[in-house]
This record gives structure tokens, C-alpha cells and sequence, in this order.
């Protein structure tokens, strides 16, 4: 299908999608949210592709969220916002997020923090403003707690404190922070060393991660356990060796230590 409010590019097995209003500052508009939906959909399915990267037009602002002209006329919704950013969180390949100039806020830091790994351009900005306008209905305080502990989130939400990359992440929302021309470079260069993994195993420990951060400790290891005996028993069927693949794996790591 033919995108006009964003751009889906692929280049050896990664995905880009890039939010493409940037006089709106990227907000979520129906539209949006529709080809985003369908974009997902496509990579999803594609065996071709194994890492998808987020990013956004403009130097103004990643995404401010959701698009409140739209809201207010009834073409989008909470259900179908969360649906969107559920299915994105919920994505079978690892997901970056990298975190362009300018704002990344409220309903947009929601939006971003559905990625499983966020990475950001040294002129990004981070923020909730859900203080000022209404109770949050994308994750913001499901997931920023979980990522950051709860009374940095508490902080953050309670003021609407805005807060740029490198304290973004000392407090942990992102990974790393690169100058802007660098920033999907280095989104490329992390979706690389992703690549170079055993991509079942990799997509099966995401829903682990995914699972297991949605439940208690006990449960979270015995859902782990169970996982890790059915891949090791399919494994030795296969004739999988995993002796070689320890040894390959420190021979890697030894190499990157000299």
C-alpha cells in the first residue's frame, strides 16, 4: 500500500519507519495510526527483515503526541491508539527507537516507549505533560515506572519536567545518545550486532521479556524455565551443538577484549 504520513524503507534485514508530519510534529493523527498499523503488519510478516528501527522527520520534534484535532473529532480513540502501540511492544523482532531533534513527549514518550530499545540524538527532549491535560492512556505510568523506578516516573509526571538526551539516559529511558547526524548510523550499527544472533531464539526471548515484566518473579522464572527446556530439547534434536556455539560466542568476546 502507498504511505503519506510515513516512510517504510528496507535495507539488509532492517526495517525504517519513519513518522513523516513533521509540521504536526509527527502527533498521531488517525491517518497516521492507520498506516503505522499497516506498516507493522508488512514487516512483521516479512522473512526478509529481522530488525525494525522508528524514527521521525523534521528537527523539531520526534512525535508530541496524540493529534488532538483528531481526538476532539472523534477519528481517534484511546482503543485504537493503544492497539497500535500494543501491537509495536508486542512485535515479534526487536524494535529501536531512535529518538530524533526536538520533542518526544507525553503521548509521543509513550509512543517511543513501546520500542524495545530507545536510542537518542544529543538534541532530543523528553517529557509528560499528561499532568496538565488528562490521566494517561498509553503506558505512561505502566511503563515508565518499570523503566526508570517509580519515583523518578512520580517526578517527571508530577511537574511535566522536561529533561534532554544524556539525562534521559542516566535515568535509563534511553540507551545512548549520538550527535544528530550520527543517530541512525548508530541505530544501525546496534541493529547489526542484533543480526548476528539466532533470530528464533532472539524473537523467543523478546515475548519472554515481554511476558515475564508483566508478571511476578516466581512466575516470571518458571515461564522462562519452561521456555528454555522446550528450546534446548528442540535444539538437540536438530542436532544443534552447544558446546560450538558457547565457543564461538567466547571466542567473540575475547576477541573484542584485546
Amino acid at each position: 500500500m502507498e504511505f503519506s504520513n510515513i516512510i517504510l524503507e528496507t535495507s539488509d534485514r532492517i526495517a525504517t519507519i519513519t513518522l513523516n508530519r513533521p509540521a504536526a510534529l509527527n502527533s498521531l493523527s488517525a491517518a497516521l495510526l492507520g498506516e503505522l498499523e499497516a506498516a507493522l503488519t508488512k514487516v512483521e510478516r516479512d522473512d526478509e527483515i529481522d530488525v525494525l528501527i522508528l524514527t521521525a522527520a523534521g528537527e523539531k520534534g520526534f512525535c508530541a503526541g496524540m493529534d488532538l484535532r483528531d481526538f476532539e473529532a472523534g477519528k481517534t480513540d484511546l482503543t485504537s491508539t493503544k492497539r497500535v502501540l500494543d501491537k509495536l511492544e508486542d512485535f515479534a523482532k526487536p524494535t529501536i527507537g531512535a529518538i530524533t531533534d526536538g520533542y518526544c513527549i507525553t503521548g509521543g514518550l509513550e509512543f517511543a516507549l513501546s520500542c524495545d530499545i530507545l536510542v537518542a540524538s544529543d538534541k532530543a527532549v523528553f517529557g509528560d505533560t499528561h499532568a496538565r491535560i488528562n490521566v494517561s492512556g498509553g503506558g505512561a505510568t505502566a511503563r515508565m515506572p518499570r523503566l526508570i523506578g517509580l519515583m523518578q516516573a512520580k517526578y517527571l509526571i508530577f511537574t511535566s519536567q522536561f529533561i534532554d538526551a544524556h539525562e534521559a539516559k542516566r535515568l535509563g529511558l534511553v540507551i545512548e545518545v549520538f550527535p544528530s547526524a550520527e543517530l541512525l548510523e548508530g541505530a544501525r550499527a546496534m541493529a547489526g550486532r542484533m543480526l548476528k544472533q539466532n533470530q528464533p531464539i532472539l524473537r523467543k526471548m523478546k515475548e519472554l521479556l515481554n511476558r515475564n515484566w508483566r508478571t511476578d518473579l516466581y512466575g516470571a522464572w518458571c515461564l522462562e524455565e519452561a521456555e528454555c527446556r522446550r528450546g534446548m530439547e528442540a535444539q538437540m534434536a536438530s542436532g544443534f551443538k552447544m558446546d560450538e556455539a558457547v565457543g564461538q560466542a567466547r571466542s567473540e568476546a575475547a576477541s573484542k577484549a584485546q
